[in-house]
């Protein structure tokens, strides 16, 4: 039998090299969408909300909305800050029970937020959101809920402006990630298609969330959202248009904790805890 020459197995060896080159560059690709750093590791610029004052006590409800500028709802009824055992040291307690914290709470509206935009930020057209959730080893997500997140629109607009946008992390009936949007001129929340595999929100333990906004080009569904849980990329969307003209931008946190329908007396046993947000562009 004829064996190779040296020439046809340097060949062959090069042949091979290239192959498994070719395959390592294929998987390194594939993988490249999963090690995108969380936007709190690129983003610069950075403020925190506190829920302490000046003497280091824990704010109170009023306290809260007198730093609002009347943004908020729900948040004397169902809100109070707490001690807690991550981050900080510190929370906000938001009860979902139904029946609020306080004599007088609207059983016609779930949970309550507000609209928190850093005045040292300005707006801007990428942001990233950043802050930690606990919900009970019991919590019932009941038909869905949401959970903060980024909104912005023209300068001086609230939330419910017909040109405001928000992208709210939320929860569905089965407790699997996903985002409640508000975009410009529609009426209804309308879902944007993940381009990551469904995960569930974890139950009974602190869970950290990052959430990036790039808002689109005018006239091109380009805008970026993405969601980090525990420091892993879970949601993504990159075909996105929040904005028809340049001059909208991203202006804060949309700090809703709320079902999504009227809740049961049954729904939300305990408070949904939440830490002091983080807002970086």
């Amino acid at each position: 039998m004829r064996l190779p020459n040296t020439t046809t197995l340097l060949l062959n060896g090069a042949v091979a090299l290239i192959a498994v080159a070719s395959i390592a560059t294929i998987g390194r690709s594939l993988l490249v969408r999963d090690e995108i750093e969380t936007c709190r590791a690129r983003y610069a610029n950075a403020v925190q909300w506190s829920l302490l004052r000046d003497d280091g006590q824990l704010l109170t409800a009023s306290d809260l909305q007198a730093r609002l500028g009347a943004t908020d709802w729900g948040l004397i009824e169902r809100v109070s800050v707490v001690k807690a055992d991550y981050g900080a040291g510190n929370a906000l307690a938001v009860d979902l029970s139904g029946s609020g914290t306080a004599t007088g709470a609207s059983p016609s509206r779930s949970g309550a937020g507000f609209e928190w935009a850093p005045q040292s930020a300005g707006p801007v057209a990428a942001a990233c959101a950043s802050y930690a959730f606990k919900l009970d080893r019991q919590f019932d997500f009941a038909s869905g809920g949401r959970l903060p997140g980024l909104f912005g629109g023209p300068a001086g607009a609230d939330r419910n402006a017909p040109e405001a946008f928000s992208m709210r992390v939320a929860w569905d009936e089965y407790g699997k990630l996903g985002l409640h949007t508000q975009l410009p001129g529609v009426s209804t929340s309308r879902a944007l298609s993940n381009e990551r595999e469904a995960t569930e929100l974890p139950r009974g333990r602190w869970v950290m969330v990052d959430q990036e906004v790039v808002v689109n080009t005018p006239g091109r569904n380009d805008g970026v959202v993405r969601i980090w849980v525990d420091g892993r990329l879970r949601f993504e969307s990159q075909k996105a248009a929040f904005r028809t003209d340049a001059a909208w931008a991203i202006r804060g946190v949309l700090a809703e904790v709320a079902y999504a329908r009227q809740p049961s007396p049954s729904d939300g046993a305990s408070a949904v805890l939440v830490t002091p947000f983080e807002y970086r562009w």
